[in-house]
């Protein structure tokens, strides 16, 4: 009887042993370090209040299985065309990046990019993020979205009065993206293709007499020192998102997997969309103000004129791909919804 309980005791004391070499293993075990790369400045304004506050969230909420080390200001490389090549390659776990970079690829998300479809980022990332998530979205093989968005969109900064359509005709236009492109075309300027980087310099060296951007980036890149007109209309969005590898991301522990989910998706679409709309309305606030810069409203009859010259544009686009009218269909009605849910404040935050 007593060799039966010292053996009890031995087996007893064995488990207890191995309960607190794993749970001591548990504790000192190393996070899985994820790299996130930002061609912005660690100042930028997403990258300051979208990238670092999503990874220092999803570290947070991983109980110590997930450290999120943001490497901004083009670290791991700097061309934002390049950003997705990164996660692809493994160079980064996610980048942020801007998906026009990668022509042919996210057709459907240019759907953004039809002027005066749109009137925020907030309501533009809520609604992709939306389809998104319902799988109506094609382009996205392979790859995880911890957000799916759209900048504001993008209005006329020139060094020449704008007014009406016709005001682009023999112009030299900076633009990004194939709609803007056909757009310029059809009003007889000339699309030119700069590097973020660049416009400032081109704009005051007269390579380029105008550019279509987002008030953000005007601020950011400092397009209003070399501009003096703006013309204040939404002539369409560009999609962006924070991406990594579908396979990397199922190969995270469940904690890491679980943490990355409960701070993305519809919850960073709006963080996403609010940190954009705020610098845009702070920015226009700002020029507003300036003595050299002149904010152009266009009457309603020069709207007219706009609208007029767009149309033919989107409609075009809509027949250019075989989806492309479905995907329209399928993003104004999820718009709809979206703006009638912002003002019951029924979106996800």
């Amino acid at each position: 009887m007593n060799s039966i309980r010292i053996t009890r005791r031995k087996v007893l004391s064995a488990f207890a042993a191995a309960a607190l070499a794993c749970t001591a293993s548990m504790a000192s075990a190393e996070p899985v370090k994820l790299k996130l790369s930002s061609f912005e400045s660690p100042l930028g304004n997403i990258t300051a209040n979208v990238l670092t506050p999503f990874a220092r969230d999803a570290s947070a909420a991983s109980q110590g299985t997930l450290q999120i080390d943001v490497f901004a200001g083009g670290t791991l490389g700097r061309s934002p065309a390049q950003q997705l090549k990164l996660v692809t390659d493994g160079i980064a776990d996610f980048a942020w990046v801007v998906l026009p970079y990668t022509p042919g690829r996210f057709d459907d998300a240019e759907v953004v990019g039809q002027p005066f479809l749109i009137t925020s980022s907030t309501e533009a990332s809520i609604t992709l993020q939306r389809m998104y998530d319902k799988g109506q979205l094609a382009g996205f093989d392979g790859l995880k979205m911890l957000v799916l968005g759209a900048t504001p969109p993008v209005t006329i900064h020139s060094t020449k009065p704008v007014h009406v359509p016709s005001d682009l005709k023999g112009k030299r236009v900076r633009i990004s993206g194939s709609l803007p492109t056909k757009l310029v075309e059809s009003l007889g300027g000339a699309p030119v293709q700069v590097g973020g980087g660049q416009i400032g310099d081109a704009l005051s060296r007269g390579v380029v007499d105008m550019t279509f951007n987002n008030w953000g980036f005007v601020s950011d890149f400092k397009i209003d020192e070399v501009t003096s007109q703006h013309v204040d209309i939404p002539l369409g969005a560009v999609a962006v998102g924070i991406v990594m590898r579908q396979d990397r991301y199922d190969s995270l522990p469940e904690q890491a997997r679980a943490a990355l989910d409960k701070v993305s998706g519809e919850k960073l679409a709006y963080k996403l969309g609010q940190a954009f709309d705020t610098q845009d309305e702070d920015v226009r606030k700002r020029i507003a103000k300036s003595k050299r810069n002149t904010i152009i409203n266009p009457s309603a009859q020069e709207i007219a004129l706009w609208h007029q010259a767009v149309e033919p544009v989107n409609a075009a686009w809509r027949v250019a791909i075989p989806r492309n009218e479905q995907i329209n269909k399928e993003f104004s009605v999820a718009l709809e919804q979206v703006r009638k849910d912002l003002q019951d404040k029924k979106v996800a935050q």
